[in-house]
């Protein structure tokens, strides 16, 4: 069970216990704090801008959510062999990745309710604005969304993670490392994983104007790639077949290492999306609804994609749509057996 640090705990305690995941940019440690289990995210020193992101982005007011690591502090140390290591302490989740527990799971109808809700949820909040008092939390792009960057709990709810890119934009200004930046003078390109990428991004079309709209929507469209890998593990919805094996998105139309022209061609030029299976039922509308909500996120016109909110609100209302389609089966089938 994920649990958290006591109210009155130093960082002078903490203890690393052995390596959860090593990254490009970032290890993660199990670590312990007045015996207190906590996941340490530790950068090396040529990553220092991406922790100092990063612990800004959760240092901001209102970042406390049911869907979102707990952030519990940070800090700086010599590592053994001399150099500096810069630390986020954090919420430990031991399910791990959702990636992982898709690649060795599968999951039913409610679990995959479940699970897109939670981590749609944590992204609305990063998306949404809150001023309360003198107190303003600014929108928030992840900027790296995927199924790596979702950890699922024990109750297979799922929270977002892995920070290091996100960036805060107001109107054409973004907010990074604490500094202000005009957008035309950043580029909105050089951050995320590769299939994961929006068309926009692949193709250079990302419209700097109005760049809090653009980097939503270019969460969206990853938000959108997400879902179909859950759905893809959804015993629920082959209808009595085998599930597929667990794929990542476009992995069987451009394999485990796609290339960036590869994507490009894959994405822009021809406007291939991830497939759905046949056997996926139409003549459900909560199944349906799901197909059509995907379609949606990863529109290649990104002012056509949906918000986040819509889709949360969507998912919701997909849990009563499979509630009243099976209660119409039984009754259906009630009636041929009379």
């Amino acid at each position: 069970m994920e649990s958290a640090p006591p109210p009155n705990f130093t960082l002078e305690d903490l203890k690393l216990s052995s390596v959860l995941n090593r990254g490009r940019y970032s290890e993660v440690w199990k670590g312990l704090l007045n015996d207190q289990e906590v996941a340490v995210k530790i950068y090396s020193a040529n990553y220092k801008q991406h922790f100092t992101n990063e612990k800004n982005i959760y240092s901001l007011p209102f970042m406390e959510h049911d869907s979102l690591l707990q952030f519990y502090g940070s800090d700086e140390r010599l590592s053994q062999d001399g150099n500096m290591q810069y630390m986020l302490i954090l919420t430990y989740i031991p399910t791990g990745s959702l990636f992982s527990y898709l690649k060795h799971n599968t999951v039913d109808w409610s679990t995959l309710c479940k699970m897109c809700i939670s981590f749609t949820r944590g992204l609305a909040h990063l998306h949404n604005d809150i001023t309360k008092g003198d107190q303003f939390k600014p929108a928030v792009a992840h900027r790296d969304f995927n199924s790596r960057n979702i950890l699922v709990r024990s109750d297979l709810s799922c929270v977002v993670a892995d920070l290091g890119f996100s960036m805060s934009a107001m109107g054409s200004k973004l907010i990074r490392n604490g500094h202000s930046e005009n957008a035309e003078q950043t580029s909105l390109t050089d951050v995320g994983t590769l299939r994961y990428m929006a068309p926009e991004l692949l193709d250079g079309a990302v419209n700097l104007r109005d760049c809090e709209a653009s980097l939503k929507q270019i969460d969206i469209y990853a938000l959108g790639l997400v879902l179909w890998e859950v759905a893809t593990r959804c015993i629920d919805l082959y209808q009595g077949a085998p599930v597929p094996d667990y794929m990542l998105p476009y992995q069987a139309e451009a394999g485990i290492h796609p290339t960036f022209e590869q994507l490009q061609l894959l994405v822009c030029r021809n406007k291939t999306r991830p497939k759905f299976s046949e056997i996926w039922k139409d003549t459900n509308q909560a199944v349906r609804s799901l197909r059509e909500t995907m379609d949606d996120c990863w529109d290649a016109d990104a002012d056509a994609r949906l918000t986040v909110l819509c889709v949360e609100e969507r998912l919701s209302d997909m849990i009563m749509m499979w509630a009243q389609d099976s209660k119409h089966r039984a009754i259906i089938t009630t009636g041929i057996k009379i």
